[in-house]
């Protein structure tokens, strides 16, 4: 397995390639902005609005929902949106918002304890703003933060407190996302939006985390699933086994090279697949007409985007030719790719009813990738809805 071919395999599994076979699941292949979020687990939703578009990306083109759609989905429930696994945004699924933050929230509460002690968030104090909070979004009222620093008022929490009593509420499972109102995002009641489910072991629902991050991320190494998720990497290795056994070796670790002991690029020795989407991908490739698996098609994904965030540093496959160390994030924050590889930055903004997108690219394209590029942006103008006005830097080499 050469560096294309990883990359190839990478891009397939995230839904960003199709073919003859999209990737083997129970659910068969997603069709909704929810159904991405159920396949993928928990999916990055720092920046907001762009991390939408990295949910619409992963449909069809026929079927792809706009902007307005998926923010739709978020308000109605169907994805919710919490600080779980990295104390970071994501978006989840309902039926998995409960055992997530069960098997995650310790770990992600002693990373915030530094700043819980800082701010005196323990003991009584720390549990009678959480009944604010509960009692604030009870019977099904979801409430903006401004609305939730309103109810304790009165209760002399420092300034820079809120934010970290909220990530609290969300931890112990007191707040979840609500309903937007105009651009501001709200929190409900965990409860009214989750659904029961039973307590469950830790070991597994660690080995369900790994046979879901392979399913949409493999081929991937212990070292990127422990990145992704934030469980140290002998949590990590015990749930691939794990994941291994109970699917009957669906889930499988990756053969080494006989004579130079590693997989390819990566450079790992213990690199973990999804055998029945390692067999969708091998499918694809046979049929060289249906395949889109182009090394000159453009990609423009949000700096957060799965196919750079579901693998730990220094991410060498995703780098240009020639450069060792990681690319540092600028603005433009987002990524532009060619064939899964970087070859510039771009973003949009939104200044009254203008929006700009602006394109920063490290080397010229060619014919094939500029039409490519230009599709692209077509399809981001139809999913933010409004007319985009297109700028294009200077060529700047890294």
């Amino acid at each position: 397995m050469d560096a294309a071919e990883l990359r190839s395999r990478r891009l397939f599994a995230q839904g960003l390639r199709s073919g003859t076979d999209a990737p083997a699941a129970a659910s068969g292949p997603p069709s909704t902005p929810a159904d991405v979020v159920r396949r993928s687990l928990a999916v990055q939703g720092q920046e907001y609005l762009p991390s939408q578009w990295g949910l619409a990306q992963r449909l069809p083109l026929a079927d792809r929902p706009d902007g307005a759609s998926v923010g739709a989905a978020i308000d109605r429930g169907e994805i919710l949106r919490t600080h779980v696994l990295r104390p970071t945004w994501h978006h989840v699924d309902p039926a998995d918002a409960r055992w997530l933050l069960e098997a995650s929230a310790p770990r992600v509460g002693r990373i915030q304890a530094t700043y819980e002690r800082r701010y005196g968030i323990e003991g009584e104090r720390a549990a009678r703003a959480l009944d604010a909070f509960a009692e604030a979004v009870a019977g099904g009222r979801h409430r903006t933060r401004a609305e939730l620093a309103e109810v304790l008022d009165g209760q002399g929490w420092p300034g820079g407190a809120m934010v970290f009593l909220l990530i609290r509420a969300e931890l112990d499972r007191v707040l979840i996302s609500g309903a937007s109102v105009g651009k501001q995002r709200t929190y409900a009641a965990f409860d009214e939006r989750v659904p029961p489910s039973a307590p469950r072991p830790l070991d597994d629902a660690l080995a369900e985390l790994a046979e879901r991050f392979l399913l949409t991320r493999g081929p991937a190494s212990a070292r990127d699933l422990s990145a992704w998720s934030g469980f140290t990497l002998r949590d990590v290795r015990a749930a691939l086994a794990d994941a291994a056994d109970r699917t009957g070796g669906r889930i499988e670790r990756l053969a080494l090279d006989a004579e130079s002991g590693a997989v390819g690029a990566a450079g790992a020795d213990d690199l973990w697949h999804d055998a029945s989407v390692a067999a969708a991908w091998s499918a694809r490739e046979r049929d060289a007409e249906a395949s889109d698996d182009d090394p000159e098609r453009v990609d423009l994904l949000q700096a957060y985007d799965e196919y750079i965030m579901g693998y730990a540093s220094p991410r060498a496959y995703l780098q240009p030719p020639g450069i060792e160390s990681p690319v540092i994030p600028e603005f433009p924050l987002h990524a532009m790719f060619a064939g899964g590889t970087m070859i510039g930055r771009w973003a949009w903004t939104q200044q009254g009813r203008r929006t700009t997108l602006r394109i920063v690219p490290w080397r010229g394209p060619s014919a094939r990738e500029l039409e490519s590029r230009d599709a692209v942006i077509a399809e981001v103008e139809a999913f933010l809805g409004v007319p985009v006005a297109v700028e294009v830097d200077p060529v700047t080499p890294l």
